[in-house]
C-alpha cells in the first residue's frame, strides 16, 4: 500500500458506487439472481455515512450506515477489494464508522448478512456484534443472520 487516506462521505460519492458494484458482483458469483430480491434493501434513497479507504487515490475499501431510528444505525456495504483482505481494513473502517455513529448520539447498531458469509460474521462478532432474533422483512429469511452492537 501506498499513500493511504480514508475519506468520509455520503452513498452519492462515485467511488463507492464504484466498490459496491464489485461487492454485488462478489455476491453474484456466490448466490445468483437470489440477490436481487435484496435489492430494495440495499438502495441508496435514504441517506447513508459512507467511509472510503484510497490507496494513492484508488479506492480499495468501503463501509456505510443509514439512520433507522433516533439511537440506531445499520452498517451496510461493507467491503475490502480482494488483494487488500486479511489486513483489518474492514475492521478499522467499521470501527472509525461507529465512533461517527456514537458521536452522533446513535446507541445502537445492526448488521444484516448472510449465514454462510462465515468471514463477515466472524469480523462482526469480533467487532462485538452479537446475533439476535431475525427482525422487520428478515424475520422468516432462513438465508440471513441479524446481529446488534450496543455502543
Amino acid at each position: 500500500m501506498n499513500k493511504i487516506e480514508t475519506i468520509l462521505t455520503d452513498e452519492k460519492d462515485v467511488r463507492f458506487h464504484r466498490l459496491v458494484e464489485e461487492l454485488d458482483s462478489g455476491y453474484y458469483k456466490r448466490i445468483g439472481d437470489e440477490l436481487d430480491r435484496y435489492k430494495q434493501y440495499n438502495d441508496f434513497t435514504k441517506p447513508h455515512v459512507v467511509i472510503i479507504l484510497l490507496d494513492s487515490d484508488n479506492p480499495i475499501a468501503c463501509a456505510s450506515y443509514r439512520q433507522c431510528s433516533d439511537d440506531i444505525v445499520e452498517f451496510k456495504r461493507v467491503y475490502v477489494k480482494k488483494q487488500y483482505r486479511k489486513r483489518g481494513i474492514a475492521f478499522n473502517l467499521i470501527k472509525k464508522l461507529e465512533k461517527h455513529a456514537v458521536k452522533n448520539n446513535y446507541r445502537y447498531s445492526y448488521i444484516v448478512t448472510g449465514k454462510n458469509n462465515t468471514a463477515a460474521i466472524r469480523l462482526y462478532e469480533k467487532l462485538n456484534y452479537r446475533q439476535i432474533p431475525k427482525f422487520g422483512q428478515f424475520k422468516d429469511d432462513e438465508t440471513v443472520v441479524c446481529m446488534k452492537k450496543e455502543f
